[in-house]
């Protein structure tokens, strides 16, 4: 019987890790970081799903299942994305930069930029 949960197991962590990868680099952002970007003065090009366990220059690295948490008698659903971000600069070059995207069912969604986009602004 032990040999069935032994099978099982490792045949379930594979299937959730291809869960993941496919629920990660389906989502699109493009709307959030392109309004981001125009906020200091930048064109959005394009960006790109970097890979499940790729972080960038982030310091901090999360693998999360999905699975809601109690947190002071609220319930929190919190989903960590990376995205490598091309754009274009006023002088019309194209840049590469990292961005972090935090989402929460009930706060908004936060973006944040490697190296910050302020930069790029000149």
């Amino acid at each position: 019987m032990s040999n069935y949960w032994f099978l099982t197991i490792l045949l379930v962590i594979p299937i959730g890790i291809a869960f993941q990868w496919i629920s990660d680099s389906s989502k699109d952002f493009s709307d959030i970081i392109a309004l981001e970007l125009k906020k200091h003065g930048l064109k959005y090009v394009g960006s790109s799903y970097p890979g499940l366990f790729k972080v960038g220059p982030f310091k901090k690295f999360e693998i999360t299942i999905g699975k809601p948490t109690i947190n002071e008698g609220a319930i929190r659903y919190d989903n960590t994305y990376y995205r490598i971000v091309e754009f274009k600069t006023k002088t019309n070059r194209t840049k590469q930069v990292w961005a972090k995207i935090d989402t929460n069912w009930f706060k908004d969604t936060t973006i944040e930029f490697k190296p910050r986009l302020s930069k790029f602004k000149k």
